[in-house]
């Protein structure tokens, strides 16, 4: 195919913009005449310089252009040949002109610099980095196909640039002045550098002229030396040497480090530049004055710079060659790397000792060529049998130099060989082709392999070109068989003198070969002497070649692009040709290609069918065999009839007006009969019509013995065969075995081998004759001829071969072409293995295989690599899986397994499906394909890109993310929805809508949830105007209404925030929206609205509500969602309304919580606090601690200290930091250090628990609060510490909290605090007694922190309930409650969720009071307080339960917890609150209902929904102690409930339980800006204890979320053993820590879905947990014939469709109409196949009951039957779940009755059968010894594994086909006796052919003679000792003796 050839980015360019608003470029101090000098330079005459290159893509499939022009650079790619297939990836402007742009790969080279004595790999390091490198005047600018750009200054002119192996290598131009001052070679400077990544020096090139080792490196710096080639692989460069008249070949490779040492002699002095100061840096790069200090060998230096590590590549200025002792380095990123003149000038004045550039690539000299002049252009090429050549092209002598080279045996150095010449003009390599393409000197194409020349190229069309006419180029073939090259006319086209008018730029021009091969048949006529042409018609160059394609450039200027044809287009070619090639000798198989080439590519036919193709090649192999093709009677048979072989000999016509026998002769003997006739007639059921063969006279053609080929027949023949076995393993090969049998045929004939005569009459009994075609090879020639030693006597027969492996014979290695019969070897290799079962790791391969070894060139030994993929485990692998491992090693992938022949692929499909089930945990992706389970890659692949990167001591907390939609419709659902207006935003859009709902299919609980959690709309005020009550008071009783709902809105936010945790990505261009707080109403009927204009409401009452909202807000955005960085934080900073900075603040804490406030930067964190808004200080502080929680991160401490006086030197500045900030600090100090133990900070953390007020007007509010933190701070540093407190003895923390616990005096302060408290507090007067109102909340539970899970009973001892009433008032009650839970903590162990533990804390004076009022009670006592005390001593106790078991959903607790909540939820309308005070009955009441919704996270029980639907309905003025506290509380537990949207629950850590006490204190504000006891911002801190854990199944193939069951078993306790239980996912897993397994569909008699095993301990439970929590869902795969659960299409048919499956003897009489219930993927595949086979109402027998017409009722039943074994066959798959299998048995099937009808295949079809019914008994074998050897837990769980086929129905196939031989041995009956006696002269029939084949006979041959025996005893024994088949012996004997 042929193009006019414009470069693309010309046409691009014509339509760019041009430099539009590009920065103006670089100032340049340059006089001002050069710039009007450029700016000449600019206007040129003829347009700009253009420049282009064109390479292959890696892809294989497109090209690739660079196109230059003036300063712009486009960079585009495209199809090869197809026009507007372009598209332009870059296009790049740069400042001045471009001098050269290139494609080249940088590497990041980790190991470099190289620390001292570490070997330097040969192979560059790192990651690639593809690039684009553009050279303009003084820069280098790289820029990465990843998008990153460089800028490299360059520090000397550039001669040219070349991309090598490891970087690239930079030219210096050298100067004329430089050449006429010639000094000697050590003085100048080095003339190459290196480059081997962007942000690297440039650094000299050292070279080494002798051999190896002989001679210290030195610097290029030779001026005469000049790069003409570089190539990457092998990685080599040629210089041309002017004075000498030289090119020498020089190897690149990687310095080693000492070649440092010893670069050069110590008197010969390394030239350094100095630095020039910056002013004249600019374009006079060398006026710089030679300094050579002495060096210190650079080694000093070299061990220095091996300190600073890579990252730290040593800056030096743009690349001066120079480098400075001391400079430091920046770190390797995108950036200037110039440092700035000030610099320059205090380095210039330190500078100690210059020390030079240390190289980083040296060349070894190669090997040198004197040649006549220097070369234009070198390339590397290879000729068709791999040799190697070096091309250099010498344009002024006009001769192409080729040096012969190859790689040393160690594969390090490369040794040249011959020097061959050629005289051309140009020429180009065509790697593609192995070819290249040359311009001889009379301007004509020719093309050469190697140094051979191939053949001429014609190309047609061409303005004034000579060629002949040719058809369109595509698909340029030849079927007319071309007697002689000579006979072929050359027919000139019109000659088309001017050039081509651009309308036709896209016409096709044709390209052929000139049927030239090697012999000068043609008259060539050189163009020059063609009187009818003009002297430009001429090729002058050649240009841009690739793979196939290559630019022709014409003499007038125009360019045209040619594609040249392919080798081949048919395998059945290109495995011959390979295999030839792989056994000829070099010259000979170079000859046959060659030949083969210019043959197929002549000028001709472009018909090519693969028929065509074949026939043409045979014919040319033949004839180069020395054949007299005209005479060879070959007939091809084609069983298909799109071509035929043109190669029959016809008749002439004689014209006749009336018609005779003959015509119709004529018609049967046609080829389109001979191609179509019997395939035609078997498939219309027709008797086979043939001509009448007459015995016509053979006519004897004679061999030319002295053809090139003729001497290596036995060994062409050989290989062919080897070719034609392989095919047979392949079904879409089949077709080609009938192509290459007769050509087999006659060469076998030849060679005089009866053996493989015979087995190809076996295959093919209609196409071969049993005695063969008549020999063309006279007997003696014949038997001269030597054979090889691998040719074999006995045919290689890989069907037999197979077949024998199966019974248990070892045969003899079975002989193999290395990479061209791959399928024989893969296949041959995988039955040994699973006959043998030998260890995968030692394969012995030349007990199975016989690999032929090449004839004559260098071949490495194929060596099978030992399975790499697999760990040893403990686990010795079974035969199946082994089986499967091997398949994926051999590269076998699913596709290559349906294309094999039925009866091979069975095994292979056997052993997947015995894995699929339960296939081990550490296979290759690969293997998991191959066993159809692309679940457990997707599950692997998920969890891998989630896995943590940095795998640290900590698992990272932050590593959540949001599950995207992979099913498109719901993610266009989703977008639809998700467009609300910004009032209709309730904050709630994000949830995970289809999750959810499948999760709770039944109900409309979500839906209820959002409702109650709206903040966003106003809220109905439903009160009736009474008829007494006037307007005005109407609207001021609404609006108290109103004011009573605001309070439970207000408390909406931190619901909402637990419901919406972690459940969106947000859109980093938009800021975060924050739905509105609305508190305002509407009234009914008509919506009017009200606000609280008329009542006195408290002041800023909305502010914590706004802080909450925002916090609410920052939730929903996921921990692990990538892009949010400190731009985007304050990017969402408020710009002007007042309430919002709360909001923001609320949201930066939120940030802290999921981990995104890391991401800040100092300074944005300094604007923030520099504000001093209190809000924004609380959530800063506290998001940074969350954030860097447990790290003792310094920056944080120092952060925090500021805001503490506890932790700032006593001579520090006063600072006024307002009370909630330090509240907020001291915790967050907790946090960073939380479960560290630090001793300082908790020194300090004891000491503020009972800070004194003062002095003065400080600290005198809310300190309960401060001091709680303390405690709860010390509590998180210390968390179950106090077991092991050895170290802390002497701070006697116990003591010290038990003190402020229990009051007493106060000790006397010391350190900070002694000066600071001198003055005592102007506002509170305390006494010389601790206040232990303040203190004893932070204490009590810092003591139950620090002794968790101690059991320690001494100090639980101090927080049991006093027992006395006198002692009980001298405790608070609600210091009970947390008394309680202290005590919990310590002794956790003993916690159990029953009403006996939780009453046994009630003291016995309480219990024996309580609930006797009136007159019952006992004078003297307070009832209150033994109520109070009673109600929180239950509270606490519920509280200790609900963090034990929290997230756990345990029923027991569930239910103790229920009672308790039902308890008090009547106590609050009966007159019992009356004696405790509703107060302390609310308090408890919500701690209990706050403990029962931790215990139920996650799982969204409608009781709780209920109870809680109904507490938060008390609202108004009734219920006066409801306030905001209780409605935080109840909906904080609604929040409890759908944690994360239903997807978190509560982890039950250490940490975890101290966040979850932190955050549900039960102590609770009164009112909305309460901050007294505990600071409102730490109810948040929940989200430290959530973790996601529900498993989401998604189907792996539609992407939908689906339901499977789950069966999650418990580790063992000590309280219960063997724990399970069976669960509908999706499901909330319980905490993994407590798990040994999860099984999904475990249950292998009913499993919907294919099983998949998690087991604690093992890689498979970390991929659990990523995948919990990237959130992507597990992937499932449903099994075939299977419907998800909830939509299969009624009961009763998926019943019977389960019990059939089960069933083994339905199958057999089964109706079709059953199938029509299957579902799943094969469903399509099902009812094609059954569709309208067996009308459901009708009966098989029908057919039977037609007596009267005989013929058609037997046809009917024949199909009956084949239908019901269709059906029996499909249920059977389908029920096993492998309809993959199903093909091998219609493949079966049809074969039994393609055989019955003689079809041409029978041959093949009859082994393949043979070989199902074997490999089916071979199966049963496998599966027999694999159950003694599988586990014990395979057994239990999936019962058994049936094996594919079942044997019965193997048996049943065989006895379907014995039928049909058993008829058959009766007609042929005396014809197989003949044969066994060994008469060859006779015609045998196609039957006997098929009978002998089913029989095992072997070849009368092979059997010693059996004439002589009369009695059968004797003759077994000589059977057997001739080892002969058992089950051939028995019939041959019966044979025998039936005949005589």
């Amino acid at each position: 195919m042929h193009q006019d050839f414009v470069p693309f980015g010309r046409d691009y360019l014509e339509h760019h913009p041009g430099e539009v608003g590009l920065p103006p470029p670089r100032p340049s101090q340059v006089p001002p005449h050069i710039d009007l000098l450029r700016q000449l330079d600019t206007v040129s005459i003829n347009g700009s310089k253009e420049w282009w290159d064109v390479r292959h893509s890696k892809d294989g499939l497109t090209e690739e252009e660079l196109y230059v022009s003036g300063s712009r650079v486009v960079w585009s790619r495209g199809q090869a040949g197809r026009i507007g297939s372009r598209q332009v990836v870059k296009c790049m402007t740069c400042d001045s002109t471009v001098v050269h742009a290139m494609f080249a790969t940088f590497y990041t080279y980790p190991d470099q610099p190289p620390l001292l004595g570490e070997p330097v790999p040969e192979e560059p390091t790192g990651d690639a980095l593809p690039s684009i490198c553009i050279v303009e005047n003084d820069c280098l600018t790289i820029i990465t196909e990843d998008g990153d750009d460089y800028s490299v200054a360059l520090p000397f002119p550039v001669r040219k640039v070349w991309p090598v192996k490891y970087g690239i290598l930079l030219e210096r131009q050298v100067m004329a002045s430089e050449i006429a001052s010639q000094k000697s070679e050590g003085e100048s400077l080095p003339t190459f550098y290196s480059l081997l990544h962007p942000l690297d020096e440039i650094n000299p090139l050292l070279y080494r002229a002798g051999f190896s080792g002989s001679s210290h490196p030195s610097y290029m710096s030779d001026l005469a030396q000049q790069a003409v080639f570089m190539s990457q692989d092998p990685s080599i460069c040629i210089l041309y040497n002017s004075v000498n008249n030289s090119h020498t070949i020089w190897k690149i490779r990687r310095a080693k480090t000492e070649n440092h040492s010893n670069m050069t002699s110590p008197t010969t002095q390394v030239p350094v530049h100095t630095p020039t100061p910056a002013t004249s840096r600019t374009r006079t790069l060398f006026p710089t004055p030679m300094i050579t200090p002495k060096l210190q060998h650079s080694q000093t230096a070299r061990s220095h710079m091996a300190t600073l590590s890579r990252t730290q590549s040593p800056s030096v200025f743009g690349g001066q060659h120079m480098r400075l002792a001391m400079s430091p380095s920046p770190c390797r990123s995108p950036g200037h790397r110039t440092p700035r003149a000030s610099q320059l000038t205090s380095l210039n004045e330190t500078l100690i000792e210059p020390e030079p550039l240390v190289p980083d690539i040296c060349l070894d000299h190669l090997w040198t060529d004197h040649s006549l002049g220097r070369a234009t252009r070198a390339f590397l090429t290879e000729d068709h049998v791999e040799q190697k050549y070096l091309c250099l092209m010498l344009s002024q002598a006009g001769i192409l130099r080729c040096i012969k080279y190859d790689y040393a045996n160690d594969q390090s150095g490369l040794v040249f060989g011959s020097v061959s010449s050629i005289p051309a003009k140009d020429a180009r390599p065509l790697r593609a082709l192995k070819m290249m393409i040359v311009v001889d000197s009379n301007n004509s194409l020719l093309l050469y392999t190697g140094t051979v020349h191939v053949s001429r190229i014609n190309i047609s069309g061409l303005p004034a070109f000579n060629s002949s006419l040719f058809k369109d180029f595509s698909s340029l073939n030849i079927s007319s068989h071309l007697q002689s090259p000579a006979t072929t006319p050359l027919r000139r086209s019109g000659l088309l003198t001017s050039s081509r008018p651009p309308s036709s730029a896209d016409a096709k021009f044709d390209v052929g070969l000139s049927p030239v091969v090697t012999e000068k048949m043609h008259i060539e006529t050189s163009f020059a002497e063609d009187p009818g042409l003009p002297l430009s018609s001429a090729i002058v160059a050649l240009r841009d070649a690739t793979d196939t394609r290559i630019t022709l450039e014409h003499a007038n200027g125009n360019l045209y692009r040619i594609t040249l044809p392919e080798m081949t287009s048919s395998p059945l070619v290109r495995h011959s040709l390979a295999a030839l090639k792989f056994i000829l000798p070099l010259d000979a198989a170079l000859q046959l290609i060659n030949k083969w080439y210019a043959t197929r590519n002549a000028p001709g036919s472009d018909d090519f069918s693969p028929q065509g193709e074949w026939i043409l090649f045979s014919m040319m192999m033949l004839s180069m065999i020395g054949y007299d093709t005209d005479k060879l009677a070959l007939t091809y048979p084609v069983e298909t009839s799109d071509a035929f072989s043109p190669l029959v000999a016809s008749k002439k016509f004689r014209a006749a007006d009336s018609g005779s026998d003959n015509d119709w002769e004529y018609i049967l003997s046609s080829p389109l009969h001979v191609a179509a006739g019997s395939s035609l007639s078997e498939m219309l059921g027709l008797q086979k019509v043939g001509v009448v063969q007459k015995q016509q006279e053979v006519s004897r053609g004679t061999v030319n013995v002295n053809a090139p080929l003729f001497s290596y027949l036995p060994s062409i023949h050989f290989a062919l065969h080897l070719v034609y076995e392989d095919f047979k393993l392949n079904s879409l090969h089949w077709e080609f075995c009938n192509l290459l049998v007769p050509c087999l045929d006659q060469l076998a004939a030849d060679l005089r081998a009866p053996q493989y005569l015979h087995h190809y009459w076996r295959d093919f009994p209609t196409v071969c004759p049993l005695q063969g075609p008549h020999p063309q090879v006279p007997l003696t020639e014949s038997l001269k001829l030597v054979r090889p030693a691998y040719v074999t006597r006995q045919p290689p027969q890989v069907l037999k071969h197979l077949y024998d492996i199966m019974e248990g014979a070892e045969p003899k290695p079975f002989p193999c072409i290395p990479h061209v019969c791959t399928t024989t070897k893969n296949l041959v290799l995988l039955y040994s293995v699973a006959a043998a079962d030998c260890h995968l790791q030692d394969i012995p391969v030349e007990r199975f295989l016989n690999c032929i070894s090449p004839n004559n060139h260098k071949f490495f030994a194929p060596s099978f690599l030992p399975l790499s993929t697999i760990q040893n485990t403990d686990r010795r692998p079974n035969i199946h899986e082994k089986i499967v491992l091997l398949t994926d090693e051999l590269g076998l992938t699913v596709r290559d397994i349906q294309l094999l022949s039925p009866g091979v692929s069975l095994l292979l499909m056997n052993a997947q499906h015995m894995c699929r089930m339960w296939p081990p945990e550490n296979w290759p992706a690969s293997a998991y394909n191959l066993i159809h389970r692309p679940d457990l890659v997707a599950q692997r692949d998920t969890a891998a890109k989630n896995e943590d990167t940095d795998n640290g001591r900590l698992k990272d907390p932050f590593n959540i993310k949001v599950r995207c939609h992979r099913d498109q419709d719901l993610a266009q659902e989703v977008k639809k929805t998700s467009h609300l207006s910004k009032e209709d935003e309730d904050g709630m859009e994000t949830l995970d809508t289809d999750m959810l709902a499948l999760r709770w299919i039944e109900d409309q609980r979500i839906t209820e949830v959002r409702r109650m959690l709206c903040s966003s709309k106003a809220v109905t005020i439903n009160i009736v105007q009474r008829p007494e009550v006037s307007d005005h008071d109407f609207l001021e009783e609404q609006e108290r209404h109103l004011y009573a709902l605001c309070i439970r809105t207000m408390a909406l936010p931190v619901g909402r925030g637990m419901f919406t945790l972690c459940t969106s990505a947000p859109v980093i261009t938009e800021t975060l929206p924050i739905p509105k707080l609305n508190l305002s109403g509407k009234a009914p009927p008509r919506g009017t609205t009200i606000d609280l204009s008329n009542i006195e409401v408290p002041p800023n009452m909305d502010m914590w509500p706004h802080f909450h909202n925002g916090v609410a807000a920052g939730l929903k955005i996921a921990p692990n969602c990538g892009e949010i960085d400190s731009t985007w934080i304050v990017y969402n900073k408020p710009k002007g309304s007042l309430d919002s900075p709360t909001e923001h603040a609320g949201f930066l804490m939120a940030l802290g919580l999921t981990g995104h406030l890391r991401n800040l930067v100092t300074v944005n964190m300094h604007d923030y606090l520099a504000r001093g808004q209190e809000m924004t200080c609380v959530g800063l502080l506290l998001g940074m601690s969350v954030a860097k929680r447990g790290t003792m991160d310094i920056q944080t401490t120092k952060l925090l200290s500021v805001h503490l006086e506890c932790l700032l030197p006593p001579t520090s500045t006063e600072l006024d930091v307002p009370h909630t900030v330090q509240v907020a600090a001291i915790i967050g100090v907790g946090l960073v250090y939380q479960d560290t133990a630090h001793r300082h900070i908790a020194e300090v953390l004891m000491q503020e628990i009972g800070r004194p007020p003062g002095p003065e007007m400080e600290n005198s509010n809310d300190r309960e609060s401060y001091s709680l933190a303390a405690g709860l701070a010390l509590g998180l540093v210390m968390f179950g510490r106090g077991g092991e407190a050895a170290g802390f003895t002497d701070l006697n923390i116990a003591g010290e909290l038990y003190h402020y616990i229990e009051g007493g005096h106060k000790k006397p302060l010391f350190g900070i605090h002694r000066d600071k408290y001198k003055s005592p507090s102007y506002q509170i007067k305390e006494g010389d007694c601790v206040n232990i109102d303040v203190t004893a909340p932070g204490a009590t539970l810092a003591l139950g922190m620090i002794y968790f899970q101690t059991n320690n009973r001494a100090i639980a001892e101090w927080m049991v309930a006093p027992n006395t009433p006198y002692l009980l008032d001298q405790v608070r009650p609600d210091f009970l409650l947390l008394r309680t839970v202290a005590l919990g903590l310590i002794m956790w162990d003993e916690v159990v969720p029953s009403a006996e533990w939780i009453e046994s804390h009630v003291p016995p004076s309480v219990l024996t009071h309580i609930h006797r009022g009136g007159n019952q009670s006992t004078p003297g006592i307070d009832y209150e307080s033994m109520h109070q005390a009673f109600y929180n001593i239950l509270a606490g106790s519920c509280m200790v339960i609900g963090l034990k078991f929290a997230g756990s959903a345990n029923n027991e607790a569930f239910q103790i917890l229920w009672k308790y909540t039902r308890m008090f939820t009547n106590f609050t309308k009966r007159s019992v609150a009356e004696l405790a005070g509703k107060s302390t009955i609310e308090t408890c009441l919500n701690v209990i209902l706050l403990s029962l919704s931790m215990v139920m996270a996650g799982t969204g029980d409608l009781d709780v929904l209920r109870i809680v639907r109904y507490l938060r309905s008390r609202v108004g003025p009734s219920n006066s102690t409801v306030g905001y506290g209780s409605h935080l509380t109840i909906h904080m537990a609604l929040g409890f409930l759908f944690l994360g949207g239903g997807r978190f629950s509560l982890s039950t850590s250490n940490m975890a339980i101290a966040a979850l006490l932190i955050a549900c204190f039960p102590k609770f504000p009164t009112h909305s800006n309460d901050n007294r006891y505990h600071l409102q911002a730490l109810r948040h801190l929940y989200v430290l204890a959530a973790e996601p854990r529900l498993l989401m199944p998604v189907d792996v193939d539609t992407g939908r979320l689906c339901q499977v069951s789950v069966t999650v078993r418990f580790s063992d306790t000590k309280q219960y053993k063997n724990q399970s239980y069976e669960a509908l996912a999706p499901l909330m897993l319980p905490e993994l820590s407590k798990l040994s397994e999860i099984i999904i569909e475990g249950d292998a008699s009913d499993h919907r879905y294919w099983p998949v095993r998690f087991s604690n301990g093992n890689k498979s439970w970390s991929i659990l947990e990523a995948l919990l929590r990237c959130g992507d869902g597990l992937a499932v795969k449903l099994k075939d014939g299977r419907y998800p659960y909830g939509a299969a299409p009624s009961g009763l048919q998926v019943k019977l469709a389960h019990l059939l499956t089960q069933d083994d003897s339905a199958r057999w009489t089964i109706k079709s109409s059953v199938l029509e219930e299957v579902s799943g993927c094969s469903a399509r595949l099902v009812h094609s196949m059954v569709g309208g086979a067996v009308p459901a109402s009708s009966p098989v027998s029908k057919g039977s009951s037609s007596v009267s017409t005989p013929e058609p009722s037997k046809m009917d039943d024949g199909d009956a039957a084949f239908t019901q074994a269709l059906v029996t066959i499909i249920y059977e798959y389908l029920s096993v779940g492998k309809p993959q299998a199903i093909t091998n048995w219609l493949a079966a099937l049809q074969g039994v009755r393609r055989i019955s009808n003689l079809s041409q295949r029978a041959g093949l079809l009859l082994w393949h059968v043979k070989l199902i019914v074997r490999a089916a008994h071979f199966m049963h074998n496998l599966n027999k010894e694999n159950r003694d050897c599988s586990s014990h837990f395979e057994n239990t769980t999936k019962g058994k594994t049936r094996p594919l086929v079942s044997a019965e129905q193997a048996l049943s196939l065989s006895k379907r086909l014995e039928l049909v031989i058993d008829t058959w041995l009766e007609e042929t009956q005396e014809e197989v006796v003949r044969y066994l006696k060994g008469d060859t002269d006779k015609q045998y029939s196609a039957k006997c052919a098929f009978t002998l084949v089913m029989l095992h006979l072997p070849a009368f041959t092979d059997l010693p003679s059996t004439k002589d025996y009369l009695d059968p005893l004797p003759l077994i024994a000589v059977l057997r000792k001739a080892q002969v088949q058992p089950a051939a012996v028995s019939s041959l004997v019966k044979i025998l003796f039936n005949s005589h």
